[in-house]
């Protein structure tokens, strides 16, 4: 599952007044959350930083308790940390691998050591993981078509690609959900160009040896979940504010994946038969 990924960004607009602005203003807001939990992963993670984060580029771990409490059963998990470096620079990751199942309703809370003061939300998982998906691979011009049946809210089409560079696997995530389609009768269809996505990682379009694997990931959501714009699971909870975190700023939310492997369409011969049309 995703390492989550970036700092979350904060913005505050002050237009059309001329009222100074406090970079050191006292507020309410303890902890910043992003992540998500899956119903269909082994591990689950969720990021915490503190609002106003060290500038330490080595910083040590958190003196924070981070907990999960299922609000059915009352039972609390706590969350194990650790410190990550992304390209963005390092974060304070938090993991469990206690089960999730579909329909549980948890509290994620984060408790400062120090005094006691806490940054809690809400996370629902989706009720119904029982939605189909089917993938079919056209050719290089052509775009993998993704139908999804039966699903309620679709959160991400994501293309993740893993491609070895100087000996090493990179793994490469593009979402589609910007072409996403929904034809009213429970029928998602996604599209996903390799070509494009080519572009993006570099890779030669006739020739991509440096391409290890190629997956499609379906992630569904509640209701709750925001609406995003062509950008992935993990994109979308960097600009959120969440209206349900208390005493903090972020978005968790809860979802169900299914992952499956495809073939991304190649480039025919031009000795070979005419090309087949496109996909609709």
């Amino acid at each position: 599952m995703s390492r989550l990924l970036a700092l979350l960004v904060v913005a505050l607009g002050l237009a059309g007044c001329e009222v100074a602005f406090d970079p050191i203003a006292e507020s309410d807001f303890v902890y910043a959350f992003s992540g998500y939990l899956d119903a269909s992963a082994d591990t689950q993670w969720v990021r915490v930083e503190d609002v106003a984060p060290s500038t330490d580029p080595n910083p040590d771990l958190l003196a924070v308790e981070v907990t999960l409490t299922d609000l059915a059963s009352g039972a609390v998990t706590g969350l194990t940390q650790e410190v990550r470096t992304f390209a963005t620079g390092p974060a304070h990751l938090f993991w469990t691998t206690a089960d999730v199942p579909l329909g549980a309703r948890y509290r994620l809370e984060a408790r400062r050591v120090a005094d006691g003061a806490t940054t809690s939300t809400t996370v629902a998982i989706p009720a119904d993981g029982s939605f189909t998906v089917e993938v079919e691979s056209g050719r290089f011009i052509c775009p993998t078509v993704v139908t999804i049946q039966g699903a309620g809210r679709v959160a991400d089409v994501q293309a993740r690609y893993v491609v070895a560079r100087n000996g090493e696997a990179l793994d490469y995530r593009f979402a589609h959900v910007d072409r996403l389609e929904n034809d009213g009768a429970g029928t998602d269809i996604g599209r996903v160009y390799f070509g494009e996505d080519a572009r993006r990682m570099s890779l030669d379009p006739l020739f991509f040896p440096d391409l290890l694997s190629a997956d499609i990931v379906v992630a569904v959501s509640t209701e709750d979940w925001p609406a995003p714009a062509g950008l992935t699971l993990e994109d979308v909870l960097l600009d959120i504010q969440g209206e349900g975190v208390e005493n903090g700023l972020g978005f968790v939310g809860g979802v169900v994946t299914q992952r499956h492997a495809f073939v991304p369409g190649v480039i025919g011969s031009p000795f070979g038969p005419p090309p087949t049309p496109c996909l609709p």
